[in-house]
């Protein structure tokens, strides 16, 4: 957990001092809402069945973008194989670059969500947060897994979505439908959507964690 920390950090500190990455994810969370909002023209009791759909679309395409540069720059400059040579272990940097993607997403959901609650009306809860949470941690696990295996090949942009998209599918279906219950008013857990996606999200993390090794060693 050190290593990973400590990669986490090093990750997060070169985003804050270049700023290339998260104010674009921001700025595009912030245009689909906009075009959403004016796209569709529902009533306040509609904005319910729409808003969820809005938000996982804008999520999934950002944690698509902002994923995808996680393996990105050590690749470019040279710098992997130097880490791989390092006692740090392929876990660890595994790990460290999957909290660095987990906290650029949380961060482009603090835009997200509270854009989905003023432009569409819905109200905020814990269980929406929750579900939006769980599920962006099996997603930042897998996506960072497929972009360590997309970062050795050169059309990286291209089978990045190709290879996360259908797995993200379980996330997508459950966290869908625990924000659609949360925005109408009840509670996510009286249909078990917070436990699969707690479920799911841990088989992710865990099968990420044992591929990576394999997956950086090549």
């Amino acid at each position: 957990m050190t290593v990973a920390l400590t990669i986490a950090f090093k990750d997060l500190r070169t985003e804050w001092r270049s700023r290339e990455l998260w104010p674009a994810l921001a700025q595009f969370s912030v245009l689909a809402i906009l075009i959403a909002n004016f796209a569709f023209d529902v009533d306040r009791a509609g904005a319910a069945q729409i808003a969820p759909g809005v938000l996982w679309l804008a999520l999934v395409f950002a944690a698509v973008t902002g994923l995808g540069r996680a393996f990105a720059a050590e690749k470019e400059q040279g710098t992997l194989e130097a880490m791989l040579l390092t006692p740090a272990g392929a876990s660890g940097i595994f790990l460290g670059k999957a909290l660095a993607g987990l906290a650029l997403l949380v961060a482009c959901e603090a835009v997200l969500v509270p854009g989905l609650a003023i432009f569409f009306g819905v109200p905020l809860s814990f269980y929406l947060v929750a579900a939006v949470f769980l599920a962006t941690i099996g997603m930042a696990a897998l996506g960072c897994l497929f972009a360590a295996l997309a970062a050795q090949t050169r059309a990286r942009e291209l089978l990045l979505p190709v290879l996360a998209l259908p797995l993200w599918i379980p996330l997508v279906i459950a966290g869908g439908r625990a924000v659609q219950v949360a925005m109408a008013g009840g509670s996510p857990g009286s249909d078990q959507a917070l436990p699969r996606l707690l479920a799911v999200s841990i088989l992710f993390v865990v099968t990420a964690s044992l591929a990576a090794r394999f997956v950086l060693d090549d």
